[in-house]
């Protein structure tokens, strides 16, 4: 009883919807990509002449012009400047700045990995989608094919009519699906590159910690 009652709705209805519910997702992934985009553009780092200056002021034991040098909102400035703040304070043990530096760098993991999540999860469902609409599209030409016959069932519109919105279902979902994996993969090796790079950063902080002046080294 409660197959048919499915039956009929599900024929009633087609897979017509979940075509608008592709559209949605899509919409979705593609607001989600182009906000990590823009914060990331926002935040680039513009590494090699952030290295450059910071590792001079290591080099001079200047202190100051290492914090100077990590100004600005950005995924390894961050990171640096906790370490330096400590070390600003007079704090001198590797360990301690490590920490802090280490903290930093998960509190700015997450900043830059929020909402990565919803465009893989949008990759893995989106062909599950067209799958269901596949499916309802394939019942509700068995479904007619019952009413009708085998006889008058190739010459139905109706039939012709669910099989295609099948197959298109299937081809959309996948349509979906690609563009949010390759954008999920591409943000997510860029965010690991810039981990890399605060992860260098602050390696090179610590190897030179003990030398830093509190005083402004190289400022005189």
């Amino acid at each position: 009883m409660l197959t048919q009652k499915l039956l009929d709705l599900t024929a009633g209805f087609g897979a017509d919807w979940v075509n608008f519910l592709l559209v949605g997702v899509s919409v979705v992934g593609l607001g989600v990509f182009i906000d990590r985009v823009v914060f990331y553009v926002r935040t680039a780092e513009r590494y090699p002449a952030l290295r450059a200056a910071f590792s001079a002021s290591l080099a001079a034991s200047d202190l100051a012009g290492a914090l100077r040098a990590v100004e600005g909102d950005s995924l390894a400035r961050n990171v640096v400047r906790a370490g330096l703040e400590l070390a600003a304070s007079g704090e001198r043990q590797p360990a301690s700045v490590e920490q802090a530096m280490l903290g930093q760098l998960s509190e700015e993991r997450g900043r830059y990995e929020a909402r990565l999540s919803v465009l893989a999860t949008i990759g893995n469902i989106a062909p599950l989608i067209g799958l269901l609409g596949t499916v309802i599209g394939i019942v509700g030409a068995f479904y007619v094919l019952g009413k009708v016959g085998t006889v008058q069932a190739s010459s139905n519109s109706q039939v012709m009519s669910s099989i295609g919105e099948a197959l298109v279902v299937t081809g959309f979902g996948i349509t979906v699906a690609v563009p949010a994996v390759v954008a999920f993969n591409g943000l997510k090796a860029h965010v690991n590159g810039r981990l890399k790079q605060a992860e260098a950063l602050s390696r090179e902080l610590v190897a030179n910690l003990a030398r830093l002046d509190t005083n402004g080294g190289g400022e005189g």
